[in-house]
């Protein structure tokens, strides 16, 4: 089964060095948006450290899948 690894980057680098075990690249692509979307869930708005927020998702041989981008810009007349 393959394994991919799913590195975050928030204005500094979290690399995933245990990696998941799955079927394939469509169950690959599922657990990156399920974990973002935990990651997200989780830690909101402090999850950024800069403007850009994404998940790299590699596999075994180190060669990029799927990418989740995600950013957040604060407007001027935004409420505080």
């Amino acid at each position: 089964m393959p394994q991919y690894f799913f590195h975050i980057f928030n204005g500094s680098a979290h690399p995933d060095t245990e990696g998941i075990d799955l079927p394939g690249l469509e169950e690959a692509r599922r657990e990156a948006i399920q974990t973002a979307g935990e990651i997200l869930r989780e830690t909101g708005i402090k999850s950024w450290k800069n403007s850009d927020w994404h998940m790299e998702v590699v596999d075994a041989a180190g060669q990029d899948v799927p990418w989740l981008r995600f950013s957040v810009e604060e407007t001027s007349d935004a409420v505080p």
